[in-house]
């Protein structure tokens, strides 16, 4: 049945939402309320709380839309953001993030190669390396940089690399230069980490980084029930639909004793619009019959998974879509398990599989409404690293169709 006349999806399911999603992000307000206060009074800023609670939709679409909107007054409204992930290369992941012209990169696209290698050879030159490259970017008065690294335990893993000999030195660096940044007042730059808390013991190998972390560390504190509501009730709100109280009710139930599984919540309301959405109109509110449809928050994760394997199935796929969930998730060199993004060059010899073959299957993934694999699209799908959006606990019970779905599958 044609859903044409049906009001766009207001939820993201598993990935984060983004800043361009701020009017349909609720529930947090005192807690960006709270991280604007204590970013007024340090530079370094580590918003730490358990895999799954929503640390990088707090950045993403809560902090830096406040600070574009001229929240933090003292600061002024003009800020210049880099997001990024330390991943195989933390280094040049910096770089890449700074050397663009809503930076502190060239505005001229013929420069724009040069731009990145002046940033990168700035950033390698001492612990002043960020503090240097922007003075010398020569950003306008009142302007601020705020950089932001989301998921920071990528640099532990990253650390204990054996195919990069200098790979802890390079750790090291990259935390000073976070550090020198942060702790000086002459030139505007701003230090935001997310961080999972079962990680927190490895900041004490990093001199300098646990006294940072005590002096500017954010605890995600758990959602009351009321903003809970507020979550669920207010996307639906704005898209111009109505959701029945008695369904609130029983989200609120299901997930008041596990908040590490919003994404999940997230999804199961995605999955719960969709269905909706497919009635004839007049809809009416979102029921509970719409809920169950899905296969509610235990089920529709590991439902809306399956579909997409049996999608991809044909051939080789269901080898190739096991062997690449599993490549995605390193529980070898940490058991806690981390994200371990892969190039598609990288999935296809772990799949023993061709390239276009692969493609084929993270294309069914990461389909419109599927976020089992980020990036979404239309990005293409080469020349990009790829990972499931989601926690990676459960791969340590070989759960290779999600990476999260601890509960769900």
């Amino acid at each position: 049945m044609s859903t044409a006349d049906a009001p766009v999806n207001p939820f993201p399911g598993l990935r984060p939402f983004e800043a361009e999603e701020d009017h349909l992000f609720f529930g947090r307000e005192q807690h960006v309320d709270e991280l604007l206060r204590r970013l007024r009074f340090n530079r370094f800023l580590s918003i730490v709380g358990t895999s799954g609670c929503g640390k990088s939709s707090l950045i993403r679409c809560g902090l830096i839309p406040s600070l574009h909107g001229g929240l933090m007054a003292r600061a002024g409204s003009s800020w210049r953001i880099s997001v990024l992930r330390p991943g195989e290369d933390p280094l040049g992941h910096l770089a890449d993030a700074l050397a663009v012209p809503e930076v502190i990169g060239i505005t001229d696209d013929a420069l724009a190669a040069t731009s990145r290698v002046l940033v990168d050879a700035a950033l390698r030159r001492g612990k002043l390396g960020l503090i240097d490259a922007v003075r010398q970017a020569h950003i306008p008065s009142g302007d601020n940089v705020l950089v932001v690294v989301d998921q920071f335990e990528e640099l532990f893993r990253f650390q204990r690399s054996r195919q990069l000999p200098a790979a802890r030195d390079e750790a090291v660096a990259f935390v000073k230069l976070l550090l020198e940044a942060s702790s000086q007042v002459e030139v505007p730059i701003y230090v935001v980490l997310t961080m999972r808390s079962d990680f927190i013991g490895e900041c004490m190998e990093y001199p300098g980084l646990p006294e940072a972390l005590n002096a500017g560390q954010y605890l995600v504190p758990r959602m009351t029930r009321d903003e809970l509501r507020s979550a669920i009730s207010g996307p639906v709100a704005v898209a111009g639909a109505d959701i029945a109280p008695r369904l609130v009710q029983r989200l609120l139930n299901e997930i008041s004793s596990d908040q590490d599984q919003l994404p999940v919540l997230q999804h199961a309301l995605m999955r719960t619009w969709e269905h909706w959405a497919k009635r004839p109109a007049p809809r009416g509110p979102l029921e509970i019959d719409d809920y169950d449809a899905v296969g509610d928050m235990r089920h529709a994760l590991s439902r809306h998974a399956e579909e997409a394997f049996e999608e991809a199935a044909a051939g080789r796929g269901a080898v190739v879509a096991e062997r690449m969930f599993r490549a995605l998730t390193d529980v070898v060199n940490d058991p806690r398990g981390v994200r371990r993004p892969c190039s598609l060059a990288e999935l296809a010899a772990v799949a023993d599989a061709s390239e276009d073959e692969v493609a084929s299957v993270v294309e069914v993934f990461r389909r419109p409404g599927r976020s089992f694999l980020m990036p979404p699209a239309p990005v293409p799908p080469r020349g990009f690293r790829w990972e499931s959006p989601c926690s990676p606990e459960c791969a340590q019970r070989r759960c290779w169709r999600c990476s999260s779905c601890r509960r769900s599958t």
